[in-house]
């Protein structure tokens, strides 16, 4: 799973109703804020569609504000398309300009064995993510500091898993409905690759007539 902890902005709720991933939600429209339009992060909010405090504090939220969300990124295959962000919590008494953009990608792999300078100071390279028990799957990059260069190096390897920790950035020139994406990772982690053994497989048996059938006797 993906998980996401940050401060967006409502832009406006979507009146109809939403069933997807085989729930019934409510849905918004709603940003990370940018100092720059081109630079938001967009999400399509989706709050569980069953009364109770969390569906209320949501239907009563104003847009134009601010509330701290917590909940799991679902990314999908059309970049096109704002992440689906799955409510988990919902806090709007918080300062008017706070600011939180925290992600931990739990499902991400290697997209190729290549790491790449960027100019100013990150390295980067192409990761991807699945949906739950399908074959859809995203791109990305991840970037992070020159300084984790060397680890990155030495742990790469095309489809090995990788956590990832981080910030989420988006970037549309021109106003594109498909953004540049990317996490800005803090750190990074992988499992342990387990050495391969090189001992001697255990030999076929040579004794004759493994694969021969005698035909029924005649009695």
């Amino acid at each position: 799973m993906n998980f996401i902890v940050a401060t967006v902005e409502l832009r406006d709720f979507i009146t109809e109703p939403i069933n997807v991933y085989g729930l019934d939600y409510r849905g918004a429209n709603a940003v990370v804020p940018a100092s720059n339009g081109a630079s938001e992060v967009r999400f399509r909010l989706l709050c569980y569609n069953r009364s109770g405090p969390k569906l209320q504090s949501f239907e009563e939220w104003k847009p134009g504000t601010r509330a701290l969300i917590t909940g799991n990124i679902v990314f999908s295959d059309d970049t096109s398309k704002p992440l689906d962000l799955i409510v988990t919590t919902i806090e709007q008494n918080i300062p008017k300009d706070m600011y939180c953009n925290q992600v931990v990608l739990g499902n991400a792999f290697f997209g190729d064995d290549q790491v790449k300078e960027r100019k100013n100071g990150m390295v980067a390279t192409k990761i991807g993510t699945t949906l739950d028990n399908t074959d859809v799957t995203t791109w990305l990059y991840l970037e992070i500091n020159e300084q984790r260069k060397s680890k990155l190096a030495e742990r790469i390897r095309k489809g090995r898993p990788i956590c990832v920790q981080g910030y989420l950035r988006e970037y549309r020139k021109d106003d594109s409905d498909s953004p540049y994406r990317a996490i800005v990772a803090n750190d990074f982690s992988t499992r342990k690759e387990l050495r391969k053994s090189t001992g001697n497989r255990a030999q076929t048996g040579t004794a004759a007539g493994y694969a021969e059938v005698d035909p029924s006797p005649d009695y």
